[in-house]
C-alpha cells in the first residue's frame, strides 16, 4: 500500500507526465528538441517528485507546487486569443548603458524562439526541478559574448499567466577574456498560483569575468523555482548578487563547477520573507582544480512565520590543492513562528587548502540594541536600523548603483519599520 506522500507524488507527476504529452506537439523545438524534452521527462520521471523527507528538499513548501493548477507553458493557451496575445506590462526604467532583452511569460516579446547555442547540463537529484523547464520551456535566451558587454534579461509574468506555468530559460557563454555585466530580474503578480520554473546554463571560457545580479520579486501566489548551472575554466571569475524577496514560495538549485586553475566564484545573497513566504537555496561548489577559490556570504531575515533555509555545500576534490574555501552564514529571526536553517558543509580531499566556514542564527544582537538605546534612540527605531545593518555588507556589494537602488527598495519593503524611518531616503 503506497503511503500519503508517494501518493501525493505520483499524482503530481501523473499531471506533469500529462500536461507534456497534451501539448508536446506544439512545443518549439528551436527552444529545446523533442529528443532532449523527452529525456527529461523520463528522468524526471526516473528520480521521482522531491518530497520533504530527502535532504535536500526538506525546508522546500513543496506543496506550494503542487497547488499549481496545470503546468503547460502559459504561452500556448493565450495564443489562442489574440486579444490576450501581447499583454501590457510596465517595465522598470533601463539601465543606462545595457542592452534589454524583455521575456513575457518565458517567451522573447516581440520575437520568434531562438536556437539554442549551447546545451543544457545534465540536471543531478537535487535539481531536478529543472528539468521541467527543459521539458515544457517556449524559449530560450542564449547568449554568446565575445569582449565586453552589459545585458539586462527581464523575464515578466503577465496576469494571463494566473493558474497556469512559465519556464524562463537563459543559457550563457562567454569566449575566453570576454567579460559580462549581466542583470537577470523576475518580476510580476499574478492573482492565482502560478509556476515560475527557470533555468540558468553558463559556461565562463579561459580568463572570461561575469558579473550577475539576479532579483527575484515575484508575486506571493507564485511558487518560483531556478535552476543554475555554471562551469569555469582556467582563470574565470563568477560573481553572483542575489536578492530573493518575492514568490509566495521559492527555491534556488545552484551548482558550480570550478574546473579551471586558478577560477574564482563569489556568491553573495539576501532573502527576506515575511507572512509565510518560504525562501529555500540550495548551493553546491565543486574545486576540481588548483588553486580555486570560494565566497560565499549569506544573510536572511524570517519575520511572522516565513521560512529560510540556505545549504551550501562546498566540495574541494583531490586534484585541488591550494584552494581557498569561505563560508559566512548568518540568519535573523523576527517572528515567533520563524524559522531559519542554515547548512555550511566543507568536503575536502586534500591537505593543501584554506577553509573557514561559521553559520549563526538568532535574534537581533542585545548589546548592540543596548548601545542604541543609551544614546537616546527608540526601541523601534533602534531594531530596524539593526535589521537594516545585517543586511548591509551583501547590499553594498551589488556596485551597480540602479540595481542596488531596487534591491534595497524590494528589501526595505519586506521590512515595514525599516520604511517606517525613511532608511532609503
Amino acid at each position: 500500500m503506497a503511503t500519503p506522500a508517494t501518493t501525493a507524488r505520483s499524482e503530481i507527476l501523473d499531471r506533469i507526465v500529462s500536461d507534456y504529452e497534451a501539448v508536446a506537439a506544439r512545443l518549439p523545438d528551436a527552444a529545446v528538441t523533442r529528443e532532449a524534452r523527452g529525456r527529461a521527462m523520463r528522468e524526471l520521471s526516473r528520480l521521482g517528485w522531491p518530497k520533504a523527507g530527502d535532504e535536500q528538499w526538506r525546508y522546500t513548501n513543496l506543496r506550494a507546487f503542487e497547488r499549481v493548477p496545470a503546468f503547460r507553458p502559459a504561452v500556448l493557451a493565450r495564443a489562442a486569443s489574440d486579444a490576450a496575445a501581447t499583454p501590457a506590462l510596465e517595465l522598470p526604467p533601463p539601465l543606462p548603458g545595457f542592452e534589454r532583452l524583455v521575456y513575457i511569460d518565458g517567451v522573447r516579446e516581440g520575437a520568434a524562439a531562438t536556437a539554442a547555442a549551447i546545451s543544457g547540463p545534465e540536471w543531478q537529484a537535487e535539481q531536478r526541478l529543472g528539468l521541467l523547464c527543459d521539458m515544457f520551456a517556449s524559449d530560450v535566451a542564449s547568449l554568446r559574448i565575445r569582449g565586453t558587454s552589459a545585458i539586462e534579461v527581464l523575464f515578466l509574468t503577465s496576469d494571463a499567466a494566473a493558474g497556469a506555468a512559465c519556464y524562463p530559460r537563459l543559457q550563457l557563454e562567454l569566449e575566453p577574456a570576454s567579460r559580462l555585466q549581466l542583470v537577470e530580474r523576475h518580476l510580476g503578480t499574478p492573482d492565482a498560483p502560478t509556476l515560475v520554473c527557470a533555468n540558468v546554463a553558463i559556461e565562463l571560457g579561459r580568463g572570461a569575468q561575469l558579473m550577475h545580479y539576479r532579483l527575484q520579486q515575484c508575486g506571493v501566489h507564485t511558487a518560483f523555482t531556478d535552476t543554475l548551472s555554471a562551469q569555469l575554466a582556467d582563470g574565470a571569475s563568477y560573481s553572483v548578487r542575489q536578492v530573493a524577496i518575492g514568490a509566495g514560495s521559492a527555491r534556488t538549485s545552484a551548482q558550480v563547477r570550478l574546473a579551471g586553475r586558478d577560477a574564482a566564484f563569489s556568491w553573495q545573497a539576501i532573502a527576506v520573507g515575511r507572512g509565510q513566504q518560504v525562501h529555500d537555496t540550495a548551493l553546491k561548489v565543486e574545486h576540481l582544480a588548483a588553486d580555486t577559490r570560494t565566497e560565499e556570504v549569506f544573510r536572511g531575515i524570517a519575520d511572522e512565520r516565513a521560512r529560510i533555509a540556505f545549504s551550501g555545500h562546498i566540495h574541494i576534490a583531490a586534484s585541488a590543492p591550494g584552494s581557498d574555501a569561505r563560508q559566512s552564514l548568518r540568519g535573523l529571526i523576527e517572528g515567533a513562528g520563524a524559522e531559519i536553517d542554515l547548512r555550511p558543509r566543507l568536503e575536502i580531499n586534500t591537505d593543501e587548502v584554506r577553509a573557514q566556514h561559521g553559520a549563526t542564527t538568532g535574534a537581533l544582537d542585545e548589546n548592540l540594541m543596548f548601545y542604541l538605546l543609551a544614546r537616546g534612540i527608540d526601541r523601534t527605531t533602534a531594531r530596524a536600523l539593526l535589521k537594516w545593518a545585517f543586511l548591509g555588507d551583501v547590499l553594498r556589494a551589488i556596485d551597480l548603483a540602479e540595481v542596488r537602488s531596487a534591491a534595497e527598495h524590494g528589501a526595505a519593503g519586506q521590512l515595514p519599520d525599516v520604511m517606517a524611518i525613511g532608511a532609503l531616503t
